[in-house]
């Protein structure tokens, strides 16, 4: 599997002023697509947690935005390399945007049969995907635990 990069835009942090980022594409095999993802972060401000919304499920013709789920997680920069958290997904925009059934709870993933392929499917991501080299340079502006 691998990440197919599709586009990318830039904002303004509304608390602090600081760019932000938000990239998105699919995560694909020869099966075809396994989800669509977008990451958000702020550039150069590893406190503001980067959050990562992957929709999972079928894409293409014949599918319904009905079959899939969104699944939130965010990633905590830290100086040895940071880690992932999953979090309830009903708040996020893309749980409302029409791409989607709905966005799943933290509680309906951790511990479920789905936590293997979010992971497998965040592993792609952060192993595949070029600019999640800016979030990972995160990590580098914390000073040593």
């Amino acid at each position: 599997m691998t990440a197919t990069f599709w586009n990318e835009s830039q904002g303004t942090c509304d608390c602090c002023g600081q760019t932000t980022k938000t990239i998105w594409g699919d995560l694909s095999d020869d099966d075809g697509t396994h989800a669509i993802y977008y990451v958000q972060w702020t550039v150069g401000s590893p406190q503001h947690f980067p959050n990562i919304d992957l929709i999972i499920g079928p894409w293409g013709e014949g599918t319904q935005a009905s079959q899939r789920q969104l699944v939130c997680l965010r990633f905590r920069p830290s100086p040895n390399g940071g880690s992932f958290m999953v979090v309830d997904g009903g708040d996020r925009h893309h749980s409302r945007a029409g791409l989607c059934g709905r966005g799943l709870g933290r509680n309906e993933i951790v511990g479920t049969p789905l936590a293997p392929q979010v992971f497998q499917l965040v592993d792609t991501l952060w192993l595949t995907e070029p600019r999640i080299e800016d979030i990972k340079a995160l990590c580098t502006l914390l000073p040593p635990s």
